[in-house]
């Protein structure tokens, strides 16, 4: 024992000598268990002044969260200070990010971050007054959350240039954008029609074909976290008006004391406006009415002279071109009212009628009734209404789809009024009077069909046999 004594004398000695001038110490050569006690034997290091809480590195947020750190100090009576990542110390006590001092706490608050906010925050105290370590840090790491800044939902561009749909994503960190068109993928790659801009979609020489709805996606993955958001953007294609339908009649005919509907129909980008003239003038007077929607125009005439025959213009224009259509109104004959308005046939949702009309012998053959229009309502609607037919339903027939005239989607076991009109070029005849027809209900129609369904099977076997 006394032996192990006097070599760690030594070895001490040895050490404080090497210290003096400048020679490592023969003890951190030292293999045996004489030096690990040494080295086991030194105290402690001291604990750090400072301390974060939370202690992470680094911190993750998104713009406008909240978030407060506190930076404690193992002394209660020293004074600490936080400096943001220009170096500036934070004094204030008050606004977004400020400090909130308490005894041995200083803590760090923001009420809402921003992307100004990231980088490294440091909290440090006097170095005099610390044993070691007088200074902490963090780095705050902001992301911003996926937007569609400023983005207009509804787009222009003119027929034959060059067109940029425009997408302004935001986002930290930036994520990838990618497009659709009417719900289908486009492929920016290496296309000579669509590019991929920081900004938007770049077009070339568009067409109608590329008008629609153009969906704006933002997608990221990161190591912490993914995410994705998307806009629908409608682009409108800008051209002249041409006309939707190639059905509206040059010629149209009407009778005095009836009535006529001329339409007009046109497509435009801006949508074009639409302009009635009666024998190259503006029409006057209360015998007419206009109803107006964004790509077509319907004149309404009551015809009460002959004054009102001739011809209507319509004029339909836009800031890229424009339009006309001439419809000749002719006089034409007052079809016959039907003459026969019988109930054919019964089932729980439908009437089947059985209607006819004399030929017009005054009428040429382009004159003649050419079908029927029938006005319905259930026998309480009919009361509730005050027997107002302007609420009635409305079912039109033409002979050219057959000589079958049912009515459907009707309620079972139910009465219904009914009148009819017959049809012509020239419009409708007066209304018939009233007839009530009622459905059949549910339970009988079972056992009527039964019925006819053994008396068709008791024929086929007569015939068979």
């Amino acid at each position: 024992m006394d032996s192990f004594i006097l070599l760690c004398c030594l070895l001490q000695l040895f050490r404080n000598a090497a210290a003096v001038i400048g020679v490592e110490s023969p003890s951190m050569a030292v293999g045996d268990g004489a030096g690990e006690m040494l080295a086991s034997s030194q105290p402690p290091p001291p604990p750090s002044a400072l301390t974060l809480t939370p202690s992470t590195p680094s911190i993750t947020h998104f713009v406008n969260d909240s978030f407060i750190i506190f930076c404690k100090t193992v002394q209660k009576d020293i004074d600490t200070k936080w400096r943001d990542p220009r170096g500036q110390t934070r004094e204030n006590t008050k606004g977004r990010v400020h400090i909130e001092k308490k005894t041995g706490l200083l803590a760090l608050v923001f009420e809402h971050i921003s992307l100004d906010d990231k980088g490294n925050w440091t909290c440090e105290m006097d170095p005099a007054a610390a044993a070691r370590e007088p200074t902490k840090s963090f780095e705050l790491l902001v992301n911003q959350k996926i937007s569609f800044d400023k983005t207009e939902l509804v787009q222009s561009v003119r027929e034959g240039r060059d067109a940029l749909v425009n997408c302004y994503v935001k986002g930290q960190p930036a994520p990838e954008v990618s497009w659709l068109h009417n719900g289908e993928y486009i492929n920016t790659v290496n296309s000579t029609k669509h590019r991929r801009l920081s900004d938007g979609l770049f077009i070339r020489n568009v067409s109608q074909t590329d008008a629609g709805e153009y969906t704006c996606r933002a997608m990221r993955i990161t190591p912490t976290f993914s995410d994705s958001d998307q806009i629908t953007i409608l682009l409108r294609i800008q051209h002249k008006p041409h006309w939707s339908y190639n059905e509206t009649l040059p010629m149209q005919y009407a009778y005095v004391g009836g009535a006529v509907n001329l339409s007009c129909d046109a497509m435009g980008e801006p949508p074009p406006s639409f302009t009635w003239l009666h024998n190259s003038k503006g029409i006057v007077g209360f015998n007419h009415r206009i109803f107006m929607a964004d790509y077509g125009a319907t004149l309404q005439l009551d015809i009460r002279n002959a004054s009102q025959f001739g011809d209507y213009k319509c004029k339909v224009a836009n800031p890229l071109g424009m339009l006309e259509r001439i419809i000749k109104l002719r006089t034409g004959i007052k079809p016959i009212g039907p003459t026969r308005i019988q109930l054919k046939r019964l089932y729980p949702d439908a009437l089947e009628l059985d209607l006819r009309s004399p030929r017009m012998t005054n009428a040429t053959d382009e004159m003649q009734i050419f079908g029927y229009r029938v006005a319905y309502m259930s026998e309480s609607d009919f009361k509730y209404s005050a027997g107002n037919w302007s609420h009635a339903k409305q079912r039109d027939f033409s002979f050219h789809r057959g000589h079958r005239f049912i009515v459907p989607h009707l309620k079972s076991n139910t009465t219904y009024l009914m009148r009819v009109a017959s049809r012509n070029l020239a419009g409708l005849s007066d209304w018939s009077t009233v007839r009530k027809f009622a459905t059949a209900t549910a339970s009988s129609w079972k056992a009527i069909s039964w019925q006819l369904l053994m008396i068709s099977f008791i024929g086929l076997a007569l015939m068979w046999y």
